[in-house]
């Protein structure tokens, strides 16, 4: 089993989607998923209910301490909510294997992120090498200072991968209200943000 947390202490950097278009790529390449969305928002929930019942089938769930069973090819991704520290981060990060943090290019998502960063880096799981920790930029938008300014600062981050850029566009917007995931959408139309997603998919080990 797999365990995956999208995780940022700051709001808005775009942890749903990360979330809800991994659990896509999952399912559809047939691993056992469960999408446990953690976040009070339940933005999660709400694209599962919109999800078509012709698409592979996805488990949610809002409950943190439901058993998991711990069967081959089965993932579970957890979306967690903004604002988290303290002993409730440490709670959430010792259920993860992997976790991804993703982060927003503009001035006070770097800075927060940062401070964020320095805080995983310090706890035991992720000293002993027991949590890998991933660093993705998102909503990005290519030869912009911002984003440049953004690439140069998790690529700066010591010890801990950058793995991938995803681009700002409409796919993810409809992705969000359909319940699909970029890799169930239009081959043509989503060609650069498969590519994009390709780097994350090997780090965590999902290739199809």
């Amino acid at each position: 089993m797999k365990s995956i947390m999208v995780i940022n202490s700051k709001g808005g950097s775009g942890k749903t989607t990360v979330s809800v278009n991994l659990a896509a790529y999952c399912a559809q390449f047939g691993f056992k998923t469960t999408l446990v969305d953690l976040d009070p928002q339940e933005s999660s929930t709400q694209w599962l209910e919109a999800r078509p019942l012709s698409k592979a089938k996805i488990h949610g769930t809002k409950n943190f301490n439901k058993p998991l069973k711990k069967e081959k090819n089965t993932v579970v991704i957890y979306d967690v909510p903004a604002a988290i520290y303290g002993s409730r981060l440490d709670t959430y990060v010792k259920k993860a294997d992997m976790i991804i943090v993703p982060v927003l290019p503009s001035p006070i998502d770097m800075k927060a992120a940062k401070v964020f960063i320095q805080y995983l880096r310090s706890m035991g799981p992720v000293i002993r090498n027991q949590i890998k920790v991933g660093l993705v930029a998102n909503r990005c938008r290519a030869n912009t200072n911002i984003f440049l300014e953004l690439d140069t600062y998790l690529l700066k981050e010591k010890g801990i991968k950058y793995i991938t850029a995803f681009r700002d566009n409409t796919n993810y917007i409809r992705s969000a209200s359909t319940g699909l995931g970029i890799f169930e959408m239009g081959a043509s139309a989503t060609a650069q943000d498969r590519e994009e997603w390709k780097p994350l998919i090997k780090w965590l080990g999902l290739n199809s």
